[in-house]
């Protein structure tokens, strides 16, 4: 018996199914697991700009089209887009927005995606009325704030996770924050956060000629990004510091190298502003002008990866970084933190440890061909299709089991 012979049969008897990412759209598509009546009220928002978080809601998107899952999309960032679209509703005050959803919303599936703890609490509170309601955890934030905040308002959280109906974390260690304040290990859904851009995806034209000729004119090149300059215990979350060390250290040996960082400055400040004039006068004491390009305009991140020798992510604190699945899909060699458990393939480094980052590069660019052979061994999953099991089964539409 075939694979979709016997899980329709399954599916008609009322059977759990364990069902793959891949396998389980292929279903979708074929019409044994058609998830009709379904629309999705998803909160967050899409690109751009380029965050981790903002390009999977966007390919997420896609990926409901494809399978005919109604949604809409209210963008809490309140940016007022250029090509306009009817299911994108532009939010200019989240949290009187997100109050007033509260009261109107009765037949959409509210899908949250946004790490502000208030956000979390109202979510909680649709779900803890009966509306149903889904949570995604994107980072591990949430832990590495909590013993900062009050009595109150961990209890205030903890009851909004545990009546929110179901929730999706990217990682182990989120799994395991939750069932340690008496989350229902049933309704937790570990679901890394990648969905694998389109082929032949319009992205690609978007990078202007600046970049383009500083990709053509260094090698090695290796390429970072951060949703935005931030610290987190005093220090740099997303390592643009040891980024500029590294690219000094680098240069020593190979003297055309080029690092290329993406960090754009949609919601910088002043501190922020000035923090990055501090870089730049780094860079610029230790000779690196040439060898190392800040982009801070907001451009797709994938088609830079796709010319990179190496992909770097020197993270203080994280969550399953998008980025780094996304380097591993296409077959980009990857240097990481190990701050957080790390997909298969990845090279770590220990936290903050210039030297050991140092180390863990040149040992790759000097056997550069041994690690990319190794990465050809990898397989890659589009988890989008398990999404849409937890939106059935939160609809009570399929008892499809998601398996982790």
């Amino acid at each position: 018996m075939t694979q979709d012979a016997a899980t329709s049969g399954a599916a008609a008897r009322g059977t759990t199914v364990y069902l793959n990412g891949n396998a389980g759209e292929e279903l979708v598509k074929k019409g044994l697991l058609k998830p009709e009546g379904l629309k999705i009220g998803l909160i967050g928002s899409c690109t751009p700009p380029y965050t981790g978080v903002t390009v999977h809601v966007h390919r997420l998107m896609k990926k409901l089209d494809d399978v005919n899952v109604d949604w809409v999309l209210y963008d809490i960032l309140g940016v007022q887009r250029e090509h306009k679209e009817d299911r994108v509703v532009c939010v200019k005050y989240p949290k009187l927005w997100m109050v007033k959803y509260f009261f109107s919303t009765k037949h959409e599936i509210i899908h949250n995606h946004t790490e502000d703890w208030r956000g979390q609490v109202i979510v909680g509170l649709m779900g803890l009325l009966g509306q149903k309601t889904i949570a995604t955890l994107h980072s591990e934030a949430l832990i590495d704030s909590w013993n900062d905040y009050n009595f109150i308002k961990r209890k205030l959280i903890q009851l909004a996770l545990k009546s929110t109906t179901s929730l999706i974390v990217v990682n182990a260690n989120i799994r395991e924050f939750c069932l340690s304040i008496g989350i229902d290990p049933d309704k937790i859904f570990l679901i890394p956060a990648f969905i694998p851009p389109a082929p032949e995806n319009e992205e690609v034209h978007e990078i202007p000629g600046d970049i383009r000729d500083f990709l053509d004119s260094h090698y090695p090149v290796l390429s970072a990004n951060a949703f935005k300059i931030i610290f987190f215990k005093g220090e740099d979350v997303y390592g643009i510091d040891l980024c500029i060390d590294l690219c000094y250290n680098l240069k020593k040996t190979w003297n055309n190298i080029g690092l290329i960082f993406f960090l754009p400055e949609f919601l910088w400040g002043e501190k922020e502003r000035q923090h990055f004039s501090y870089l730049q006068e780094r860079l610029i004491e230790l000779n690196l002008q040439n060898n190392f390009l800040f982009v801070t305009q907001s451009y797709p991140f994938h088609p830079v990866l796709l010319k990179s020798s190496i992909f770097v992510r020197p993270t203080n604190t994280d969550g399953d970084a998008i980025s780094i699945r996304e380097a591993l899909y296409f077959k980009i060699p990857s240097v990481a933190s190990n701050v957080v458990t790390r997909p298969d393939g990845t090279i770590v480094f220990k936290n903050r440890d210039i030297d050991d980052f140092t180390v863990k590069v040149k040992d790759l660019l000097d056997n550069y061909q041994v690690y990319k052979q190794r990465l050809n061994s990898l397989t890659s999953e589009d988890y989008a299709a398990r999404i849409v099991h937890v939106y059935q089964k939160v609809a009570g539409m399929s008892e499809t089991a998601i398996a982790d």
